[in-house]
């Protein structure tokens, strides 16, 4: 009999399948970025003037309506000015990225004046949901949402909108295009909404107007007040941000994209090839970076093991295969894998654990900087999908070897250690590795290597689906011949870092003309004259708040 029952099988009519997360592994390094890096940002929020424009829908939305005005009202009234704020976008920048419901937007290019559009309804997705921008809305203190009557705002998204709306001013005809596009009536003109589309439209914003000022407070709330929603996780997000603009100005023209920072987390090495100098005020944020990328590792070789297992699966003219025959086929892989003998030599698959682990603690430095360069290049070996399944299989395996070795060295003096701990044994921790291998010291390395795919490969991902039922369905099942894969997933879902918000902060940062994104990323004087400000401020807070932030 299966141990589960068969509505687990994948069904040729479902269209969407939920569990991107097989083994339950990126919630940890998600959460110390949501949390302690960059709250209130995450991957989704690319366009800065998306907050500012929200803020004028519902200010503007209240302005004419009564405390007793129903959520449906307010629904209409966003819908019609989100798919103008599409239209307008278009109509300027056909190639925009990441516009929320562009597939499904008004195009006016072609049309006369004079022709009317049908703004009211459609189906074009909208941006202010929660995996878009409503939670984000909330989070930097922009809104709130009551049940009732749907978005409110705080008196700091007020001043948001107040300076959005003088956009309009700066647009000829833009006012009188505006109430046009306010109205009441469901279709309007291609002229009123080419008239706004400067003042409406998706765009960066420059130094020189109203709204930039309180979008820059929106990100780094440099200004103090009283309209935080959270003031520690403000601190922490402009502390990121400061972290950011910091590496791009030492980096001197030589970042290419935001995920050079991977590198420069592990190694603290810059693309100039000169080390990054962190600012005091900045340490702490750093340190929690390098913690991020450490956890990153684990997930890495487990997938790497995950990978493997849904291959075989998937290929397998029976479509199951024993445990036994799973097993076998890593050994192979490991006594083959030109990786694994680089690191531990020819009889790497028969050392015992122990003796694995003193050879690697003897030939590696295992401070976090030369630790972090290793680490990284068998990270890099696990995310080509070119590299053969031995050598994957044997950067899996040492990249574990490695990361227990690290902790046992570094756990109880390394900043932000606790990172390490979170998740315990069902997330798989660094400190859970570690005590994984001591309880296998007498094992061999192919031991562990069977071992870990059992447990942090198979049992895990039962586990992990049966945690999320009804709601999820199974990737791989166990009946009574063996494993078969039930659900397929590309590699680039999990082969992968975790959600780091990182390129979305870069991208609100160059909506905002701090940076240049050209070939290189490079910081404009306004960006540097702002993360003047920003380690001033910081250097301040830290000496004002007696160390409160961990530094």
């Amino acid at each position: 009999m299966p141990e589960f029952p068969d509505w687990t099988e994948f069904c040729s009519n479902e269209t969407e399948h939920r569990g991107l997360d097989p083994l339950g592994l990126e919630s940890v390094g998600a959460s110390i970025v949501q949390k302690q890096l960059l709250p209130g940002i995450t991957n989704a929020t690319r366009h800065i003037r998306y907050y500012s424009f929200f803020s004028l829908v519902f200010w503007k939305f209240w302005n004419g309506k009564t405390e007793k005005a129903r959520l449906s009202e307010q629904r209409r009234w966003r819908v019609r000015l989100e798919n103008v704020l599409r239209t307008a976008t278009l109509d300027k920048d056909e190639k925009i990225q990441a516009l929320i419901g562009v597939t499904k937007a008004i195009r006016i290019d072609g049309l006369p004046a004079k022709a009317k559009v049908l703004i009211e309804g459609g189906k074009a997705a909208t941006a202010f949901v929660p995996a878009n921008y409503s939670s984000s809305f909330r989070a930097l203190g922009c809104g709130m949402w009551e049940d009732k009557r749907g978005a409110r705002l705080t008196a700091f998204g007020n001043k948001l909108a107040l300076a959005f709306d003088e956009s309009f001013d700066r647009a000829p005809g833009g006012r009188l295009a505006l109430k046009e596009l306010c109205s009441d009536a469901a279709q309007v003109s291609v002229a009123a909404i080419r008239s706004a589309a400067d003042a409406i439209r998706l765009r960066p914003v420059g130094p020189t107007e109203a709204e930039h000022k309180f979008l820059l407070e929106l990100l780094l709330r440099i200004e103090t007040g009283n309209d935080r929603v959270n003031p520690s996780y403000d601190m922490e997000r402009s502390r990121t941000l400061a972290l950011f603009m910091e590496i791009t100005d030492q980096a001197d023209g030589t970042l290419s994209s935001a995920s050079d920072l991977h590198q420069i987390f592990a190694t603290g090495q810059l693309p100039n090839h000169r080390t990054f100098s962190v600012p005091p005020e900045l340490q702490h944020s750093f340190e929690v970076w390098k913690r991020y990328q450490e956890r990153q590792y684990v997930k890495l070789s487990v997938y790497a093991l995950w990978h493997e297992v849904v291959q075989l699966l998937g290929y397998s003219a029976f479509k199951t295969m024993s445990a036994q025959q799973l097993l076998t086929h890593f050994s192979i892989a490991l006594t083959n894998s030109d990786v694994a003998e680089k690191w531990l030599g020819k009889r790497c698959p028969r050392l015992t654990v122990t003796a694995a682990l003193q050879l690697l603690s003897q030939r590696f430095s295992l401070k976090p900087r030369e630790f972090g360069k290793k680490a990284i290049a068998l990270a890099e070996i696990l995310m080509n999908l070119n590299t053969s399944t031995e050598d994957r299989v044997g950067s899996a395996v040492i990249l574990l070897l490695l990361c227990g070795c690290y902790w046992k060295s570094n756990g109880s003096t390394l900043p932000e250690g606790q990172l390490h701990k979170q998740g315990g044994i069902e997330k798989i921790s660094l400190e859970t590795i570690n005590k994984d291998l001591a309880q296998l010291a007498d094992g061999t390395v192919e031991d562990y290597l069977q071992w870990a795919v059992e447990n942090y490969v198979l049992k895990q991902a039962t586990r992990v689906a049966t945690q999320k039922l009804p709601d999820y369905r199974f990737f791989i099942i166990r009946d009574e011949v063996g494993y078969r894969l039930v659900k397929r997933q590309g590699p680039r879902s999990y082969l992968s870092y975790d959600s780091s918000r990182i390129g979305s902060a870069f991208e609100l940062m160059t909506d905002l003309k701090l940076m240049e994104i050209n070939g290189a990323i490079t910081l404009t004087a306004a960006g540097l004259k702002v993360l003047q400000k920003l380690k001033k401020f910081h250097r301040g807070m830290n000496g004002n708040a007696g160390n409160a932030s961990g530094v």
